[in-house]
């Protein structure tokens, strides 16, 4: 029932036009606090796609915009840094978000629903992963690599397929 809902209020929003490309908003975002771009996502727009972020500082800041990956992920990658905060990342394939080699980055008050795996980690990345939502995942609500450096700390995961924390993640 959960997944209806949340897909109607998709519907709702692409029908009437309200949606933007992610890709779009970062291209339009500046520099500013120490950050290469800071990318502001408005809560009454709908965001479309995904992201690949390579050697930079980024941030992505909302009050609760829902990105719709469409079947796509946010991948930051070659110690690129991203701190996200106040998102909801839907309909990923993958993992909705995916840090990849040496990429740290610091994720709070974000809802993860209805992707592959919710939050992944791989080895040489260090994350901050603090007040957020894990739920419905087709796999796992968070999936570390077992090198990989972590902090952890008040966060919620339920109905995940398979589990929701791999086993090195602390939970």
């Amino acid at each position: 029932m959960k997944k209806l809902v949340v897909l109607a209020a998709l519907l709702v929003c692409v029908a009437t036009g309200w949606t933007i490309p992610l890709q779009q908003a970062f291209d339009q975002a500046l520099p500013g606090a120490g950050y290469d771009r800071i990318v502001y996502l408005d809560n009454e727009v709908v965001y479309t796609g995904g992201l690949t972020l390579d050697n930079g500082n980024y941030c992505i800041l909302s009050a609760g915009a829902v990105v719709d990956l469409q079947g796509s992920r946010i991948i930051i990658d070659n110690l690129a840094v991203l701190d996200i905060c106040g998102v909801v990342l839907v309909q990923s394939d993958s993992a909705a978000l995916k840090y990849t080699n040496g990429s740290d980055g610091w994720v709070d008050h974000c809802t993860f629903a209805f992707n592959y795996d919710g939050l992944y980690f791989w080895q040489g990345s260090n994350l901050k992963i603090t007040s957020n939502i894990f739920s419905n995942s087709g796999r796992y609500g968070v999936y570390c690599y077992d090198t990989s450096e972590r902090w952890m700390a008040y966060n919620d995961a339920w109905a995940n397929s398979v589990g929701d924390y791999r086993r090195w993640c602390p939970s």
